[in-house]
């Protein structure tokens, strides 16, 4: 992630055309080239990062192995967007996601230009000066992308018109696309521009046409390196946008963050945590998912930008309609936009006028209920994940969004019988030696009451379920062992997500083709929750003890997982000791978390080390989404 700190100068310098130049884009008076027979207008069409006559062939279609790419150009070069309103008022959601770099006309400096896709003119020999030359997209496409054109040394926007001059023609144009979108409705817009070019001189008439499309945005996944963490602000709520209330510091927050940054460490990842403003609202896993998007650069490499998508969850009381989503998820564009890092936002506006749907059914939006099967068989940039059935399903726009970039096909997997009903209550991925080169840890509570079964047989019976946490700071204060083994709660919850498990397992067979050989399964235990008779959901469960599958992939060959606190055996924690077993077996490292007050044993059904961290990857270690996949 680039130093969003950092601000670049506006004008077009030196600076920015060396990149240019790196980016294929010549700026400068050497001409470009004579124009190939039929050849008019030119595009990255080999995906190679330059131009050349290499592009020429088949530069009107677009295929799985070639065609010209354009980024979204959605991040903020120049750190430009603000942040607060006049007089430090508070924006209102749609104006915090309206500001980008692609909202002006201008090259916001070198980063800026380096996000855009080259395209040329190559010099057309013979035209006259009464020469015209237009150079417009397609019709749908003319309010979603724009071009500029070098013109004294500098790329300037390409009027409305799209006029091109004869003296330009004969020496060759310089220019530059930018998408102004990512495709969002597929029935608006498909995310494929066609930029014809019309050359009209002596009466005769001449038009070429280059097709391009804009890059999808795409879910990181667990197999990349961590790059930083992301962590609510010890400050809260102070942070939140300059907010002068005064500090509470959350119970549980130093052992948490102290926990995680030893286990951070010792994996070799020393960056700081970023911290963000949470306002006292500590689910960072909850409020954005970390993507990005990608185009063929200098080299062939790939160029990337972060993109952070904002949960789309409308929150039951929303401070205005005009903030319908949670506060914490500000920071998305008041504190991570910036070079290199967009914010994307997508949420049905009618769901503001359908509060019980959000009281009741609004988690289901929140980014812990997302995920990314790691990359296989026909999926190289892995696929989407996400839980939902019957009523209990996130925003559809977002999902619609999330199908219409046509690389990482969303599946959904019933998480209804979970009480805040996320995916990651129950399954993350982790890399393995072997097989895949993944796996995905899933909790299993079958395994989890068998291991209490096991002490109880070894005649450990009659200790305290949970260890090292005051008893009235347990659900069921001084339950034992032998008691827990009968609770009512916990019999019954075992039963229900034992069963709820087992159906999202197989539809991720049918669905994506995991096997029993790509799942390690860790022990856990659930209870049933004790819900009003009018509460529209059933049989709803939460874990216990903190829930062992509710962490973090370091990408390194660590897991951050949260702190056990169960019987012991032998002297060790069992629940502990059994995952690291498994986990070491892939060869896995096992780092434990104290999460138990800050986050486990909060409200009605709490959350876990991957509800309260949110995490930004390496980047390059991706595939370029642009490639077929292999076999």
């Amino acid at each position: 992630m680039k130093d969003h700190k950092r601000i670049v100068g506006i004008g077009v310098s030196a600076v920015v055309l060396a990149q240019l130049t790196a980016c294929g884009l010549t700026a400068g008076a050497s001409p470009v080239g004579a124009s190939q027979a039929g050849a008019l207008l030119r595009a990255d069409t080999d995906r190679d990062g330059r131009l050349s006559p290499a592009d020429d062939d088949r530069r009107g279609n677009w295929t799985d192995t070639r065609g010209a790419i354009m980024l979204p150009n959605v991040d903020d070069d120049a750190s430009r967007c603000p942040a607060k309103g006049r007089g430090g008022a508070r924006l209102t959601d749609a104006a915090l996601a309206a500001c980008n770099d692609a909202a002006d006309a201008v090259v916001n400096g070198a980063e800026d230009a380096a996000d855009l896709a080259p395209l040329e003119i190559p010099a057309v020999k013979g035209v006259s000066s009464a020469a015209r030359a237009t150079l417009l997209p397609d019709a749908p496409s003319r309010n979603r992308m724009r071009i500029f054109i070098t013109r004294g040394g500098r790329l300037k926007a390409l009027g409305a018109d799209g006029a091109i001059r004869a003296d330009e023609l004969r020496r060759g144009v310089r220019l530059a696309v930018e998408a102004r979108d990512f495709v969002r409705d597929p029935a608006v817009w498909s995310g494929f521009a066609d930029l014809t070019l019309t050359v009209t001189d002596g009466g005769r008439t001449r038009s070429d046409t280059v097709r391009l499309r804009v890059a999808p945005v795409l879910f990181q996944h667990d197999l990349l390196r961590l790059d930083r963490a992301v962590v609510a602000s010890p400050e809260a709520p102070v942070t939140l946008e300059g907010g002068n209330a005064p500090a509470e510091p959350t119970a549980g927050a130093k052992e948490y963050r102290r926990d995680l940054r030893r286990g951070l460490d010792a994996e070799g990842l020393r960056k700081p945590f970023i911290e963000s403003p949470a306002g006292g609202d500590q689910w960072m896993g909850d409020m954005f998912k970390a993507g990005y998007a990608s185009m063929p650069g200098p080299g062939g490499r790939e160029h990337h930008i972060v993109v952070n998508l904002r949960s789309p969850a409308v929150t039951p009381d929303f401070p205005a309609r005009d903030r319908p989503l949670r506060d914490a998820s500000r920071p998305v564009f008041t504190m991570m936009r910036g070079p290199g890092v967009a914010g994307l936002q997508q949420f049905d506006a009618k769901a503001v006028d359908r509060p019980d749907d959000n009281l009741y059914y609004g988690s289901a939006s929140s980014s812990g209920n997302f995920g990314t099967i790691p990359p296989y068989g026909e999926y190289p940039t892995g696929r989407i994940l996400y839980g939902g059935e019957g009523r209990f399903t996130p925003d559809a726009t977002f999902v619609r969004m999330l199908e219409a970039q046509g690389h990482q096909a969303p599946l959904a997997v019933d998480t209804g019988w979970l009480g805040v009903g996320h995916l990651d209550e129950f399954l993350h991925f982790v890399p393995r030696r072997g097989g895949k080169g993944w796996a995905m840890v899933v909790a299993d509570p079958g395994l989890g009451m068998e291991l209490l079964k096991q002490v109880a047989d070894g005649g450990g019976g009659g200790q305290r379920l949970v260890r090292g946490v005051a008893p009235a700071d347990t659900p069921f204060p001084g339950l034992t062992v032998d008691q827990a083994l009968a609770k009512p709660e916990l019999v019954n919850g075992t039963r229900i997500a034992a069963a709820g498990v087992e159906r999202a397992l197989r539809q991720l067979r049918d669905g994506a083709g995991i096997t029993e050989q790509d799942i390690i399964r860790l022990p856990a235990l659930f209870t049933r929750l004790d819900l009003p008779d009018d509460y529209p959901r059933k049989d709803l469960t939460i874990t216990y003890l903190p829930d062992v599958a509710n962490g973090i992939s370091t990408g390194t060959g660590g897991y951050l997982a949260p702190a056990q606190h169960g019987p012991r055996q032998g002297g060790q924690d069992v629940f502990q000791r059994a995952t690291e077993r498994a986990l070491d077996r892939v060869g896995v490292r096992v780092h434990w978390i104290e999460d138990w007050d800050y986050a486990h044993n909060v409200g009605t059904s709490g959350g876990d080390v991957h509800c309260v961290t949110n995490v930004q990857r390496d980047l390059s270690g991706t595939e370029p989404w642009w490639r077929p996949a292999k076999g």
